[in-house]
């Protein structure tokens, strides 16, 4: 659920418990008021769903607060949270140490995501035969058919590249990925419209 969502929730109680106590304000009124809001809800909720800048607009984006192993102040300051609270976030995540994170990122419902650094994830039956370097975190650069340009400058990467990518993968038309991304071993997942499931 996003801060939107809640605010909504919270919103909506409030014009139906208002209309019900108040007695010198017709109900008409209320229910008026209770039909405008969540007509408003719902034409927000499909924007968000259908547009990339609505989307950025109603439910922001994640923000790291740990990258690299590394704390990082201006993203805790940006998340409005204090240390303690990542702590106790962490902890709820089963993570005790701090070292043994790789990255964390606050997301915009309010949970924390934690990958742990390789050392500390789980044993597996490959890990057994190999020794695997982590992933990090994959890195979005088209999203519901847009490509994502800040997304590729930090990867340092062009819309050629893009391109060619995608013709690697059988795909003519960008407009045709939902979602790609890369991670830092250079993997790239692609998910098209049509899925064939």
């Amino acid at each position: 659920m996003t801060f939107f969502d809640f605010v909504a929730g919270i919103t909506i109680g409030s014009i139906v418990a208002s209309s019900l106590l108040m007695t010198d304000v017709p109900i008409f009124i209320g229910m008026t008021a209770l039909t405008l809001f969540c007509f408003y809800t719902y034409v927000t909720n499909v924007i968000a769903i259908k547009s990339l800048r609505g989307r950025k607009v109603l439910e922001s984006e994640p923000t790291y607060v740990i990258k690299n192993g590394q704390v990082l102040e201006d993203g805790l300051k940006k998340a409005l949270i204090t240390m303690d609270s990542l702590l106790t976030s962490l902890r709820k995540k089963g993570v005790f140490n701090i070292d043994e994170i790789e990255t964390a990122m606050l997301e915009t419902d309010g949970t924390i995501s934690v990958l742990k650094k390789p050392a500390y994830l789980p044993a597996m039956q490959k890990d057994v035969f190999n020794i695997q370097h982590s992933r990090g975190v994959g890195q979005a650069f088209i999203v519901d058919g847009k490509v994502l340009k800040k997304s590729l400058q930090l990867l340092g990467k062009n819309i050629e590249w893009v391109e060619t990518v995608l013709k690697e993968n059988g795909i003519t038309k960008i407009d045709d990925v939902f979602f790609a991304q890369i991670d830092d071993s250079g993997f790239i997942y692609i998910d098209q419209r049509e899925d064939y499931v």
